[in-house]
Protein backbone atom coordinates (compact mmCIF):
# COMPACT_ATOMS: atom_id res chain seq x y z
CA UNK A 1 0.00 0.00 0.00
CA UNK A 2 1.32 3.41 -0.91
CA UNK A 3 -0.08 6.94 -0.71
CA UNK A 4 1.44 10.01 -2.36
CA UNK A 5 0.90 13.52 -1.00
CA UNK A 6 1.85 16.67 -2.88
CA UNK A 7 1.64 20.33 -1.89
CA UNK A 8 -0.59 22.61 -3.94
CA UNK A 9 0.10 26.30 -4.60
CA UNK A 10 -0.88 27.02 -0.98
CA UNK A 11 1.49 26.26 1.91
CA UNK A 12 -0.92 24.11 3.92
CA UNK A 13 -3.03 22.51 1.22
CA UNK A 14 -2.17 19.09 -0.21
CA UNK A 15 -3.52 16.43 -2.54
CA UNK A 16 -3.36 12.82 -1.37
CA UNK A 17 -3.48 10.12 -4.03
CA UNK A 18 -3.58 6.34 -4.07
CA UNK A 19 -2.90 6.30 -7.80
CA UNK A 20 -6.59 5.98 -8.67
CA UNK A 21 -8.34 8.78 -6.82
CA UNK A 22 -7.42 11.95 -4.96
CA UNK A 23 -8.44 13.52 -1.66
CA UNK A 24 -7.73 17.16 -0.83
CA UNK A 25 -6.08 17.74 2.55
CA UNK A 26 -5.65 21.00 4.44
CA UNK A 27 -4.57 22.44 7.75
CA UNK A 28 -6.82 24.27 10.19
CA UNK A 29 -8.40 27.55 9.02
CA UNK A 30 -5.94 29.40 11.28
CA UNK A 31 -3.06 28.05 9.19
CA UNK A 32 -4.77 28.06 5.79
CA UNK A 33 -7.92 30.18 5.40
CA UNK A 34 -10.87 28.44 3.80
CA UNK A 35 -11.99 24.86 3.92
CA UNK A 36 -10.26 23.29 0.97
CA UNK A 37 -10.20 19.68 2.09
CA UNK A 38 -10.22 17.19 4.91
CA UNK A 39 -7.97 17.75 7.89
CA UNK A 40 -5.91 14.67 8.78
CA UNK A 41 -7.88 13.84 11.94
CA UNK A 42 -11.14 14.15 9.99
CA UNK A 43 -9.78 11.55 7.59
CA UNK A 44 -9.07 9.26 10.53
CA UNK A 45 -12.74 9.44 11.54
CA UNK A 46 -13.81 8.94 7.92
CA UNK A 47 -11.53 5.90 7.77
CA UNK A 48 -13.12 4.45 10.91
CA UNK A 49 -16.64 4.98 9.59
CA UNK A 50 -15.69 3.63 6.18
CA UNK A 51 -13.91 0.57 7.56
CA UNK A 52 -16.85 -0.38 9.76
CA UNK A 53 -19.34 0.34 6.97
CA UNK A 54 -17.58 -2.00 4.57
CA UNK A 55 -17.52 -4.74 7.21
CA UNK A 56 -21.12 -4.29 8.37
CA UNK A 57 -22.52 -4.11 4.83
CA UNK A 58 -20.50 -7.14 3.73
CA UNK A 59 -21.70 -9.19 6.70
CA UNK A 60 -25.34 -8.11 6.32
CA UNK A 61 -25.34 -8.99 2.64
CA UNK A 62 -23.76 -12.38 3.35
CA UNK A 63 -26.54 -12.93 5.91
CA UNK A 64 -29.06 -12.16 3.13
CA UNK A 65 -30.37 -9.05 4.85
CA UNK A 66 -31.99 -6.45 2.58
CA UNK A 67 -30.41 -3.03 3.23
CA UNK A 68 -32.45 -0.17 1.75
CA UNK A 69 -30.33 2.65 3.17
CA UNK A 70 -27.21 2.93 5.30
CA UNK A 71 -25.61 6.02 6.82
CA UNK A 72 -22.98 6.56 9.50
CA UNK A 73 -22.14 9.56 11.63
CA UNK A 74 -18.81 9.53 13.49
CA UNK A 75 -18.25 12.17 16.16
CA UNK A 76 -15.31 12.56 18.49
CA UNK A 77 -13.67 14.61 21.20
CA UNK A 78 -9.94 15.12 21.54
CA UNK A 79 -7.66 15.57 24.52
CA UNK A 80 -6.60 19.12 25.35
CA UNK A 81 -2.90 18.40 24.89
CA UNK A 82 -0.29 17.85 22.22
CA UNK A 83 -0.72 15.59 20.37
CA UNK A 84 -4.49 16.09 20.46
CA UNK A 85 -5.49 12.45 20.08
CA UNK A 86 -9.08 11.25 20.21
CA UNK A 87 -10.33 10.41 23.69
CA UNK A 88 -13.95 9.51 22.88
CA UNK A 89 -15.50 8.44 19.59
CA UNK A 90 -19.17 7.70 18.92
CA UNK A 91 -20.19 5.81 15.80
CA UNK A 92 -23.90 6.09 14.95
CA UNK A 93 -25.27 3.74 12.29
CA UNK A 94 -28.62 4.51 10.65
CA UNK A 95 -29.83 1.43 8.81
CA UNK A 96 -33.15 0.78 7.06
CA UNK A 97 -34.46 -2.30 5.35
CA UNK A 98 -35.62 -5.85 5.97
CA UNK A 99 -32.97 -6.52 8.58
CA UNK A 100 -33.17 -8.65 11.69
CA UNK A 101 -31.87 -6.68 14.66
CA UNK A 102 -29.72 -9.57 15.92
CA UNK A 103 -28.06 -9.79 12.48
CA UNK A 104 -27.17 -6.09 12.61
CA UNK A 105 -25.84 -6.46 16.15
CA UNK A 106 -23.73 -9.42 15.09
CA UNK A 107 -22.33 -7.54 12.08
CA UNK A 108 -21.35 -4.57 14.25
CA UNK A 109 -19.73 -6.80 16.86
CA UNK A 110 -17.72 -8.72 14.24
CA UNK A 111 -16.51 -5.47 12.70
CA UNK A 112 -15.48 -4.03 16.08
CA UNK A 113 -13.83 -7.16 17.44
CA UNK A 114 -12.43 -8.94 14.41
CA UNK A 115 -12.39 -7.16 11.07
CA UNK A 116 -12.00 -3.37 11.32
CA UNK A 117 -8.30 -2.54 11.56
CA UNK A 118 -8.99 1.17 12.07
CA UNK A 119 -11.25 0.40 15.05
CA UNK A 120 -8.54 -1.82 16.53
CA UNK A 121 -5.87 0.88 16.18
CA UNK A 122 -8.00 3.71 17.61
CA UNK A 123 -9.25 1.49 20.43
CA UNK A 124 -5.82 1.66 22.06
CA UNK A 125 -6.17 5.37 22.80
CA UNK A 126 -9.88 6.23 22.55
CA UNK A 127 -13.09 5.02 24.15
CA UNK A 128 -15.20 3.97 21.14
CA UNK A 129 -18.96 3.54 21.41
CA UNK A 130 -21.18 2.25 18.63
CA UNK A 131 -24.92 2.81 18.52
CA UNK A 132 -27.41 1.91 15.84
CA UNK A 133 -30.84 3.00 14.75
CA UNK A 134 -32.70 0.35 12.79
CA UNK A 135 -35.66 1.50 10.66
CA UNK A 136 -36.05 4.78 12.56
CA UNK A 137 -37.35 7.90 10.86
Amino acid sequence: MEIHIRKTEKNFQFISSNGETEIPLCATPEMEPGNSGFRPMQLVLASLGGCMSIDVMHILLKQRQEVASYEVKVSASRVDDTPAIFEKITISLFVKGKIKEEKLQQAIQLSEEKYCSVHKILGYTADITTEYFLNHE
